[in-house]
């Protein structure tokens, strides 16, 4: 590891003196053949710019004023291989971006080339099997595929691309019935730290990397540029709900959750909703309105519930999950159209926790403890899991976590201040429930201030995510402060 880490070190140091010279505002006969930017020009055929900060290539504004090297936008898997291959030959510092949801910021860096896989876009189905690029928006992958009967498992805000959300997990309101998106990754075409365009699916020579990004992160071994999909056949309609409950109910509420989530029909996913004197449930359905009003029954008792239920198409429950559900969808996917298509850009951050025991009462009470010290802008947020999703081994992929009946994301919004406030709560919130849970975090919400996170986002598969990583990456190239691998 010393030696790797003394070769990296020697890399990047080549790269930022490059780098240094590039922004240097030095003339372009001075620059020359030095300057990165010019020589990705070159060899990338997709656009190549220079930018003052990153606002347009994340949605966590505390990351608004990283200063990249440079962005380029690849328009194929062979302008990523030679954008990966001058980078590293020259030891500058080179980060994907799909979506830019990174909650630790790893959508961009200061003093490197981002790739910005946007222009990565297509979906595309062909033989019952599609083939989806990193940079495709969710809330497009699902109209696409609707539009032939088909989808992929996946979350609920429309403007997360699905590169990075597949390669570490992807949840949403079909897990429970259709299990995670990397569940339904096939195969994939990656571009390792070499520059070599590889083709890899279970079986053949790269069935290893296969394995390990399905669920290991994308970027800790090769930049996914495209996802090769087995869709599942959706119904013409399926059905959603929601329950409101008085505040004073909310034990009652999250117990009578807990005991029924796991274990009703798989047809149904759901969230539990806190927020500082609120709570509610909610969820979606395959099976139809009437028969979800009857599974219903154990959280319809819990005293003062107010129920409501209907039935939608499916793209139009997706439209539901993503705040755009009476907007038409060329609005819902329009960059900068609210509600709907794009998360509006703000300062957050988030931790989260999984949990394979219901909570006892004990338990029950550290949440609305913390709910109720929580500043403006906070929610816990608990996801149903089972079903479909702990029907796979966790061994089989490199996502662990498949025991877990339910997880909680901890999650805070604030404004252009301090974030003292929130930034304590977070950590004084993730403390608390920490022991009621399995010791697990969701390597999707990743948290630059967790400790212990390798064991945390990949229990026992972590030693042979290291060693894939040491296969296909020995100098770190696509080291950053969390990567497999590091020492970070």
């Amino acid at each position: 590891m010393v030696e790797r880490l003394t070769r990296r070190q020697a890399l990047v140091a080549a790269g930022a003196a490059a780098g240094a010279a590039a922004l240097g505002g030095r003339t372009a006969a001075g620059l020359g053949a030095t300057d990165p930017v010019r020589g990705l020009r070159r060899v990338v055929r997709g656009p190549v710019y220079r930018v003052p900060n990153s606002a347009n290539l994340v949605y966590d504004l505390r990351y608004a004023g990283v200063r990249p090297l440079a962005v380029a936008q690849p328009v194929s898997s062979a302008d990523v291989a030679a954008a990966v291959k001058f980078c590293v030959g020259r030891g500058i510092p080179v980060t994907p971006r799909s979506g830019g949801h990174s909650y630790a910021g790893y959508s961009t860096q200061a003093g490197g080339v981002v790739l910005d896989l946007r222009r990565l876009n297509g979906v595309r189905l062909s033989g019952g099997m599609g083939t989806i690029g990193p940079g495709a928006q969710l809330i497009d992958v699902y109209r696409k595929l609707n539009a032939h009967g088909v989808t992929v498992p996946a979350g609920s805000c429309p403007s997360v691309c699905i590169g990075g959300h597949a390669t570490g997990g992807g949840m949403g309101l079909a897990g429970r019935k259709l299990g995670l998106t990397l569940d339904r990754v096939v195969g994939l075409r990656a571009v390792t730290p070499d520059g070599r365009v590889r083709n890899v699916d279970a079986s053949g020579a790269g069935s290893d990397l296969f394995w390990a990004l399905r669920g290991g992160g994308g970027r800790n071994f090769a930049i996914v540029t495209a996802f090769e999909m087995c869709p599942a056949a959706i119904p013409r309609t399926g059905s959603w709900f929601s329950i409101s409950y008085p505040y004073s109910q909310a034990s009652a509420a999250i117990a009578a959750w807990q005991a029924w989530a796991p274990h009703t029909s798989t047809n149904v996913t759901s969230i539990v909703s806190l927020t500082p004197g609120r709570i509610s449930i909610f969820g979606q359905s395959f099976g139809s309105e009437s028969s979800l009003r009857a599974l219903l029954g154990p959280l319809r008792r819990v005293s003062g519930a107010v129920v409501t239920t209907g039935t939608a198409s499916y793209f139009g429950l997706m439209r539901r999950w993503a705040g755009c559900a009476q907007l038409s969808v060329p609005a819902c996917h329009t960059r900068g159209t609210a509600p709907g298509g794009t998360l509006s850009k703000a300062r957050y951050a988030a931790k989260s926790r999984f949990f394979s025991r219901p909570l006892s009462s004990a338990g029950r009470q550290a949440f609305l403890h913390a709910i109720a010290r929580a500043p403006s802008g906070s929610s816990l947020l608990i996801d149903s899991w089972g079903g479909a999703i702990n029907a796979v081994d966790s061994t089989d992929t490199a996502f662990v976590h498949r025991d877990a009946i339910f997880s909680v994301q901890e999650l805070t919004y604030f404004g252009s201040g301090s974030n003292g406030s929130h930034a304590a709560w977070l950590a004084s919130t993730d403390a608390a429930l920490a022991p009621y849970s399995n010791g697990e975090a969701y390597q999707n919400y990743i948290d630059p201030t967790l400790r212990g996170w390798r064991g945390a986002y990949y229990g026992s598969n972590y030693a042979r995510l290291a060693s894939i990583q040491a296969k296909y990456d020995p100098d770190l190239a696509f080291h950053f402060r969390q990567s497999i691998g590091s020492a970070g």
